[in-house]
């Protein structure tokens, strides 16, 4: 046996042969290295590929792999899926993308022309009808307004009257009277000084004219009391009609006012002059803070109509009572 060996290694070792066993050393140490290393590397990775599933790419979209010069990363920072390559921006078209697109929208131009062309017929159409109904809809407008006719003024009251104060030993048929003319509501009278009564205004159709007592004084006449004879807190005098009104002082002096009612005339303001319309109903300012101030601006009984300067009752119709009743009047 050693001399098998012995023969073999001078074989070897033999000028001609030497070359040939030194390619035979390095093909070996070659197969041993790629054994080692590259070997295991291909197990790992062939093992890594077959545990990752299968995707099947959407139909029409082309998707390539990634490569070490280009790589495809899906998610927004490119460092999650890769360890080198260029990163992918994610709301870039995939490769392949651009192209089924545009064969897409190729093969469907004829009917997109066609939808498009009855498209904008349509929209003619629609135009043309908005068009003139749009024209029907503002002649109709305009004829409106020509055909709509303005409200006629409404109608005012013009009050004359008489008031003072009546002396003693003077009848009333020769009392000189202050005449007043055209009253503004809530006119204090004989004046915001010294305010027995005040003007509030006049009833449905101007009939009768409305004065409420704004001190402590006992009517008497031809007038009515409203809300009654025993509780009169304004008087309604007629054209003609005449009222007394006795004011008693604290030492027991008293003074005698009368007051007439001369007209009531109805007037209605010229067209378009609502200035003249709003001046013949005018409010006098002192009149009404005294009233305020007495508590007596509203009235239960009454209120004002859309008319104005017109008061009708606010519940039920109240009884009117003559003022001269005796069972209201202190004896004098």
């Amino acid at each position: 046996m050693n001399e098998l060996f012995a023969s073999i290694r001078a074989d070897l070792t033999d000028r001609r042969l030497l070359p040939l066993v030194a390619l035979v050393g390095a093909c070996l140490v070659a197969a041993v290295a790629y054994a080692l290393l590259g070997g295991s590397g291909g197990s790992g990775t062939t093992g890594g590929v077959s545990n990752v599933p299968t995707v099947t790419p959407p139909a029409g979209i082309a998707v390539t792999g990634a490569t070490p010069e280009h790589a495809v990363a899906e998610t927004t920072d490119g460092f999650k899926e890769q360890s080198s390559g260029k990163a992918r921006n994610p709301f870039d078209a995939l490769p392949g993308a651009a192209a089924a697109s545009a064969a897409s929208s190729s093969s469907g131009t004829g009917g997109g022309s066609s939808s498009s062309a009855g498209g904008s017929g349509e929209s003619s159409g629609s135009s043309k009808e908005s068009g003139e109904g749009g024209s029907s809809e503002s002649k109709g407008e305009g004829n409106t307004e020509t055909k709509k006719k303005p409200q006629p003024p409404k109608t005012v009251y013009d009050v004359a009257i008489e008031f003072g104060t009546l002396p003693p030993g003077i009848t009333p048929e020769t009392a000189q009277l202050t005449p007043f003319t055209k009253l503004k509501l809530q006119t204090p009278l004989p004046n915001p000084q010294t305010t027995v009564i005040v003007f509030r205004g006049v009833t449905a159709k101007g009939k009768s004219a409305s004065f409420q007592l704004a001190a402590p004084a006992f009517p008497s006449g031809t007038g009515s009391c409203l809300p009654s004879a025993v509780q009169c807190e304004v008087v309604d005098l007629k054209p003609g009609e005449t009222e007394q009104f006795v004011l008693y002082a604290a030492d027991g002096s008293s003074t005698t006012y009368e007051l007439r009612v001369l007209t009531i005339k109805a007037e209605k303001p010229a067209k378009g002059n609502a200035k003249s319309a709003k001046a013949a109903w005018a409010e006098s300012k002192a009149g009404a803070a005294l009233l305020r101030r007495a508590g007596l601006m509203a009235m239960p009984f009454l209120r004002y109509s859309s008319q104005p300067g017109v008061l009708v009752f606010a519940s039920r119709k109240a009884h009117a009572a003559r003022a001269h009743g005796s069972a209201s009047r202190p004896a004098r």
